[in-house]
């Protein structure tokens, strides 16, 4: 899964630049599908670890999703918090919007 860690440093340059080729971002998921208005989001803990054992800890995160999608005008339909990752079904007209949402809240 995280197999970029393993890779040589020309192996890990070739990667990213076949990557920019295609037009994906160099080191994060390809997201072809940007003209729609739901979307089902996921994210993960670091190397998937099970961070969220607790109920505050999943509660908190839940806190800060909702605070921070609620602020940015976006509908949560659904969601998930699970130990090590989540989901949301969100509705949104500007995809564009997601990146600083989720450095918002993770960072």
């Amino acid at each position: 899964m995280y197999e970029y860690r393993n890779l040589s440093i020309a192996e890990r340059k070739k990667l990213v630049e076949e990557r920019l080729k295609k037009g994906y971002p160099p080191h994060s998921p390809p997201h072809p599908l940007k003209d729609h208005n739901y979307y089902l989001l996921t994210a993960a803990c670091y190397q998937h670890a099970p961070f969220m054992k607790s109920p505050h800890r999943r509660q908190a995160l839940l806190d800060a999703v909702f605070a921070t999608f609620i602020e940015a005008g976006i509908t949560i339909h659904a969601w998930v918090v699970l130990l090590n990752h989540y989901h949301l079904l969100v509705y949104l007209d500007d995809f564009a919007v997601l990146g600083n949402l989720f450095r918002l809240i993770h960072g």
